[in-house]
């Protein structure tokens, strides 16, 4: 019985929703995405998959938490983690697709600039021309941030966090962020960002304030 009690004392591993439910019943848990092993686990169109309807879910339940905006407003919702390697870009792409979906304007952007992995699932540079750039040079446009028709969807626009700067903290605070954010708002339906991991860096909690919704992934 005692070897049994410290093996479960010591265990502090997440297992369920059951485990967040019952140290953080007044946080939701908006949905449960399974593990899947295949390369590719990109959601495509009209996908009938477990990994498709668990997005899905996820979907429909941030939908409802969304604090009801002004017609013409665009909700911004943050994903972020406690640790790199627990899926939060995973999550980001597949829920921007998954917005996509419904023909609405969805605005991807990479804020995690010290770690920066979207670039990856399209196999492109990192050091090029994206928001690291906009945050420091006042004379970048953001419309060349811009990458249109990701995926061959319409409806879908990804902004990468580009070359990892040597301040990533003191360029999120500027204020350009925030400017960025509020110029994109006019443009599209969605704007989902994905941040950096909240307990390794603090630059998610410095701009924590212009969300509308935060979806906290953990594996």
């Amino acid at each position: 019985f005692g070897i049994v009690y410290i093996i479960f004392l010591s265990d502090t591993k997440i297992h369920s929703k059951l485990d967040f439910e019952r140290l953080s019943p007044t946080i939701p848990v908006v949905a449960e995405i399974p593990f899947i092993e295949e390369d590719s686990r990109i959601i495509i169109k009209n996908d009938r998959s477990v990994l498709a309807e668990s997005f899905r879910i996820l979907r429909t339940n941030i939908n409802y938490l969304i604090p009801i905006k002004k017609e013409g407003e665009c909700p911004v919702i943050y994903t972020s983690s406690s640790i790199k390697g627990e899926g939060k870009t995973f999550v980001s792409l597949n829920l921007a697709l998954t917005f996509a979906s419904m023909d609405k304007k969805v605005l991807l952007v990479g804020s995690d600039l010290r770690n920066p992995q979207l670039h990856k699932y399209l196999k492109l540079d990192k050091n090029r021309t994206r928001l690291s750039n906009y945050l420091y040079d006042a004379n970048t446009n953001w419309k060349d941030l811009i990458n249109d028709k990701v995926f061959n969807n319409d409806y879908l626009s990804i902004i990468f966090a580009g070359s990892v700067p040597p301040n990533p903290a003191e360029l999120l605070s500027n204020g350009r962020f925030e400017e960025l954010l509020n110029i994109l708002k006019k443009e599209y339906d969605y704007i989902i960002v994905d941040t950096a991991p909240t307990i390794l860096v603090t630059d998610t909690l410095l701009i924590s304030q212009l969300a509308d919704i935060t979806v906290y992934v953990t594996r």
